[in-house]
């Protein structure tokens, strides 16, 4: 049990200063175990190639040095006895005597390789084969008619035997060397396939277990990082934060994505949330200007009902029968002409008509004025009757009208002309009726022009454009796109336009 928990704490341990290391001394250690692996494939293989190749290579070697040297003395032994006989020339018997000095120089000498029994049967090859190749020299240089000749031929004959005698030897020393050489190895090489194989298994596992460390050090972080980030990109920003055990540039990076990710969701969170308090003061800026807007009503319903309108129109009524009593015709028309225009006024509560019946009233309207002003002001409506049926404002073609009359044509002595002209502009994607009214009146200056766009549009109550402003705020309430746009040159006229969609 306590060896479990001491295991336990000693992989947490590791794993834990492991998380602490920084990406660079991470890839480090993976460089150095894949250099180790490789490293080690190396040492392997060459520890293959010696078993396998040098050394089987030298011990054959051996064998063949010290069969050449057996077959060069029998070689010289043998020109050696033609020499004697005269069958020989003195040039093959130095080839044969050279041939067998370089077979005796090649011999291996190595003390560690060849051992100590071998060593020495080699060195009294060498001794020996130099003092017969010295008896060998003298001997050539011998008259055959020399007292000793035959003796030194004899000795030379002798020595040639012990040097095959030697050279036997060493053969049956290294071929038993030989053999104990291959014994030693045959079990390593028996093996050697299993040895190669549990070696690969622990480089492999090894590589593994490293591929494992780094993949949950790198890929697994990285894929916490996408998987959040998909999320975050099909609008899921309330995600919970990503989580890793790194301590080193990867955990720097988790951390100031979910940094990020939190300042994104406060500043989303702060957005829905203005966004909110924005609708609500709407709301109330609606609600505002709908109390506003009965308040106007409930002012001019006020002013309405201070005058009776059965009072006012029983009595117009009674004035205009005394006018047809007494042939008075004009005066019958003007009585009928002004109770049309107040019964308009009193009685009309809806925000729109028909354009039919505000051309109706602007008509008595204008044959009022006209009877007023006499021949000085002329009024022309141009509209089709296709556009009768269409809806428009209240009060609102006549206010503009009466600014023609008031500031334009009244101050003219010889008086002027007002033009209505109503119109269906099709050029945009949503019909919408136009109307122009234009007058030959005194006309604007550009200062005060400006100075009653200025108090129209920005909502001022500007004696100067009350009027005005009253229409241009009651369009926008009404039709929010609508507009209203004022055209004037000083001493020629002024031209007052506004349009407003088509409906019936």
């Amino acid at each position: 049990m306590n060896s479990t928990v001491g295991k336990k704490a000693k992989e947490g341990m590791i794993k834990r200063k492991w998380n602490e290391r920084s990406l660079k001394q991470k890839i480090s250690v993976l460089v150095f175990i894949i250099f180790s692996i490789i490293l080690m494939t190396v040492l392997l293989d060459v520890w293959t190639i010696k078993i396998s190749l040098w050394d089987f290579r030298y011990s054959l070697e051996s064998n063949e040095r010290v069969g050449s040297l057996m077959e060069s003395l029998e070689s010289e032994t043998l020109v050696f006895t033609d020499f004697t006989k005269g069958n020989a020339t003195l040039a093959d018997l130095n080839t044969r005597i050279n041939i067998t000095d370089e077979a005796v120089r090649a011999l291996q000498r190595d003390y560690h390789r060849i051992g100590e029994e071998r060593r020495a049967w080699t060195e009294k090859i060498d001794r020996s084969y130099a003092v017969y190749r010295q008896e060998c020299y003298d001997f050539l240089k011998m008259s055959s008619n020399s007292p000793d000749y035959l003796i030194i031929e004899y000795k030379l004959f002798q020595m040639q035997d012990y040097l095959k005698n030697y050279g036997s030897t060493l053969v049956s020393l290294t071929s038993k060397a030989v053999n104990d050489f291959y014994h030693q190895r045959f079990p390593v090489l028996f093996f050697f396939p299993a040895v190669i194989l549990a070696v690969a298994g622990v480089l492999i596992s090894i590589l593994a277990r490293t591929s494992n460390v780094m993949s949950k050090s790198f890929v697994e972080p990285i894929d916490k990082l996408v998987e959040a980030s998909k999320k975050i990109a099909a609008n899921d920003i309330y995600i919970d934060d990503v989580q890793v055990d790194n301590k080193d540039e990867m955990g720097d990076l988790v951390n100031a994505f979910n940094k990020m990710k939190f300042a994104t969701c406060v500043y989303i969170t702060t957005l829905e949330e203005n966004r909110e308090v924005l609708e609500k003061l709407h709301a109330e800026e609606l609600k505002k200007a709908d109390a506003e807007n009965r308040l106007v009503r409930m002012k001019y319903d006020v002013l309405r009902n201070q005058i009776n309108p059965h009072f006012l129109f029983n009595t117009l009524t009674v004035i205009s029968g005394m006018a047809r009593l007494e042939e008075a015709a004009t005066t019958d028309k003007m009585i009928m002409a002004l109770s049309s225009l107040l019964r308009y006024i009193l009685r009309t509560e809806d925000n729109e008509i028909s354009l039919e019946q505000e051309l109706s009233v602007i008509r008595d309207y204008m044959y009022l004025q006209e009877m007023r002003f006499g021949d000085r002001i002329k009024c022309e409506i141009d509209c089709e009757e296709s556009l009768y049926k269409a809806n428009v404002p209240t009060f609102v073609i006549q206010p503009i009208i009466e600014n023609s009359i008031i500031h334009g044509l009244a101050k003219k002595e010889e008086g002027g002309h007002i033009r209505i002209h109503v119109y269906l502009d099709e050029k945009e994607e949503d019909k919408k009726i136009t109307v122009v009214v234009s007058d030959t009146g005194v006309g604007i200056s550009k200062e005060k022009l400006e100075k009653i766009k200025e108090e129209m549009t920005e909502g001022g109550l500007g004696r100067s454009a009350i009027g005005i402003s009253n229409i241009y705020n009651r369009l926008k309430l009404l039709y929010g796109n609508a507009n209203l746009d004022i055209e004037s040159i000083e001493g020629e006229g002024t031209v007052t336009r506004f349009s407003i969609p088509y409906m019936l």
